[in-house]
């Protein structure tokens, strides 16, 4: 019987250990996601301003013949060479976050004639994906707070000059986007070419914004002219674009981790409990022997 005790305090503590240990990450977790969070809120007015400005100038009769966008000779051409990239974490222990992108990321590769080119943010994606006999043109991980946007930078390069040099026909994205602050879903979307219309309906409304939408009617001198205007803001809304993404994913990520080690914590104390009930059963269960075996001796030895 003492070692069953024996066994079961080691447990009681072992469990004990990791709780403390889940605990911390969650915390750690919580903590990166308000950072993350507030820089999407503080990046949001930013993003919708540009949209906006763009679409001013694009009101103004500007022709949408920027490489970037897609126009309607485009828009029925055949993607025969596409582009993925693929946004996961660099760690684990966050439940089915990175599954279910890579599971996505998969199925798109799956439905391709041709292997795209790959590009990879995330370690757990870029181990996942290369397991399956794939390579990537490009890979970003272990990405510290202090080189994001060095980072978003350097892909938004990169899967620019891919579609510009004719080396891909479209660029897809499989990532996480973040809804709300309790909600988050894998998605596929396409980044290249883009459209206006579907670089609108990214944004992050705001009241703002709707005032915004509201004046845009309004007659603007423009210096330089509306076309030196209109290409320069492409690729500025697009890098926007990459770095919403970046972002989003980020924060995804860590409300990911901080639910499973929520749910972790949860678990082992729940185990603890169980645990404890049990070892004071054992314990009852001991002395209830001991005291048996003393009555029964007193009473041998009385007889």
């Amino acid at each position: 019987m003492s070692g069953q005790l024996r066994a079961l305090k080691n447990r009681i503590r072992s469990i004990s250990s990791t709780k403390k240990i889940t605990r911390a990450m969650e915390m750690v977790s919580a903590s990166k996601l308000k950072r993350y969070q507030k820089m999407v809120q503080e990046g949001a007015p930013y993003a919708n301003g540009l949209l906006q400005l763009l679409k001013r100038v694009s009101a103004g009769g500007v022709s949408s013949s920027h490489p970037l966008l897609g126009n309607a000779s485009s828009s029925g051409k055949t993607e025969k060479k596409k582009a993925l990239l693929v946004f996961t974490s660099d760690s684990g222990l966050c439940g089915a976050f990175n599954q279910d992108l890579i599971t996505m990321a998969q199925r798109f590769l799956k439905n391709e004639k041709e292997t795209p080119v790959l590009i990879g943010i995330g370690k757990m994606g870029i181990l996942a994906l290369k397991k399956n006999g794939l390579a990537f043109e490009r890979t970003f991980i272990e990405t510290k707070t202090a080189d994001i946007e060095k980072t978003i930078l350097e892909i938004k390069n990169t899967v620019q000059n891919l579609f510009l040099s004719g080396r891909v026909d479209s660029v897809h994205v499989t990532y996480s986007r973040y809804i709300n602050a309790s909600k988050f879903q894998p998605v596929n979307e396409k980044l290249l070419p883009f459209t206006l219309d579907a670089a609108t309906s990214s944004a992050v409304a705001s009241s703002q914004t709707e005032k915004q939408t509201a004046n845009s009617e309004d007659d603007y001198l423009m210096e330089p002219d509306a076309a030196t205007l209109f290409d320069r803001l492409v690729p500025a809304v697009f890098g926007m674009r990459i770095r919403t993404i970046f972002l989003e994913s980020f924060v995804s990520e860590q409300m990911a981790r901080m639910n499973s080690m929520h749910q972790a914590t949860e678990n082992a104390s729940e185990l603890i409990d169980e645990l404890v009930l049990e070892r004071n059963k054992a314990r009852q269960a001991a002395i209830t022997k001991e005291l048996i075996e003393i009555i029964s001796g007193s009473q041998a030895a009385k007889a």
